[in-house]
């Protein structure tokens, strides 16, 4: 097996990073005064964003595991959640700037996950669930 990409691997441990992260902040918000009044500004209801960034802890961990691993069907997870998640934030969030922030990371991370290096390393080409298969 090929070695991993410095970049997948610094790309795995970030997400891992950004999904603990993420369930601090969820955990803040909704234990706090300050927390549940900005919970109560967005366009969704408190109960719909909780569940939101618990989906998006569990994505970001079983992304990052499966890019660790080389499993192709981490990258496509971890982008198309990526997009799924801008589009409703995009609707759901009063602040639109952090997300863009975002979607920067989003596309910069894309960008390695997709790269001939990632290729070799998932043995499969753009949007491939499963490892290729060795001829031979």
């Amino acid at each position: 097996m090929e070695k991993r990409p410095v970049s997948l691997t610094v790309i795995a441990w970030l997400l891992i990073v950004f999904s603990v992260l993420g369930l601090i902040s969820m955990i803040y918000m909704t234990t706090t005064a300050a927390g549940m009044e900005k919970l109560a500004e967005m366009h969704m209801s408190p109960k719909y964003t909780e569940v939101s960034n618990v989906i998006s802890v569990i994505v970001g961990l079983v992304s990052a595991y499966g890019i660790l691993k080389g499993q192709p069907w981490s990258r496509v997870l971890y982008v198309a959640w990526g997009i799924i998640s801008f589009i409703v934030g995009l609707y759901m969030s009063p602040m639109k700037l952090p997300l863009v922030g975002g979607l920067v990371i989003l596309v910069i991370f894309s960008i390695f996950l997709f790269s001939s290096a990632a290729n070799v390393w998932f043995q499969a080409r753009g949007l491939m669930l499963r490892r290729e298969t060795m001829p031979g």
